[in-house]
């Protein structure tokens, strides 16, 4: 019984330990936690590390940042199983192209483009929250026609607007003489990511 009385009174007679130690590393690490997961997230946010560019224009290009550069229309063909977006040639000329995959029952808008690099990007045409389908290109920027969403030319990092995680999906293509070639089953097979 003198025992239980002597503890009781040390509970109440000895010091609270204090627990800020303890809180500030939990929260330290939380801290810590978000930050890895934001930039996780925001690396995420660029194309597939996959996606090489098989094209080159053999210069750097610096488009204006005043002069807004529309995409041209160009026809795209298919030829045993493969579609050929558009030529090289075309893409040194005109530093912009829009062209659609129709076949086997799809229907994709497609694009290519000189990065400032002067390499070539082939992608899907298409911001996939907003619809849109036609981009132009201002300084170092691409922009969505339909909702105004920029990203970045070289890395389609996204810069501004509601549809930054969606840039223009990067597909890998192969050069074949001046051709710039996808599988059909590649597009076949394409679905929007959201």
């Amino acid at each position: 019984m003198k025992n239980d009385h002597i503890e009781k009174n040390q509970k109440f007679t000895q010091p609270h330990k204090n627990n800020t130690l303890l809180y500030s590393i939990v929260g330290l690490l939380t801290v810590v936690i978000m930050i890895g997961t934001y930039f996780m997230v925001a690396g995420s946010n660029s194309p597939n590390a996959s996606v090489t560019a098989a094209a080159d224009i053999g210069e750097t290009i610096s488009y204006s940042p005043t002069d807004k550069l529309e995409q041209t229309n160009v026809e795209n063909k298919v030829e045993n199983g493969k579609a050929i977006v558009t030529t090289l040639s075309t893409v040194k000329e005109k530093k912009f192209i829009w062209t659609e995959y129709k076949a086997n029952g799809k229907r994709i808008p497609l694009t290519a483009f000189a990065q400032p690099d002067g390499k070539v990007m082939v992608a899907v045409s298409f911001c996939e929250p907003c619809r849109g389908e036609t981009f132009h290109i201002i300084g170092n920027q691409i922009v969505c026609n339909a909702c105004g969403t920029t990203w970045d030319l070289q890395t389609l990092k996204g810069l501004s607007g509601g549809c930054q995680a969606y840039p223009p999906e990067a597909l890998t293509y192969t050069l074949n003489g001046d051709n710039l070639e996808i599988p059909q089953s590649v597009l076949d097979a394409w679905e929007p990511r959201v």
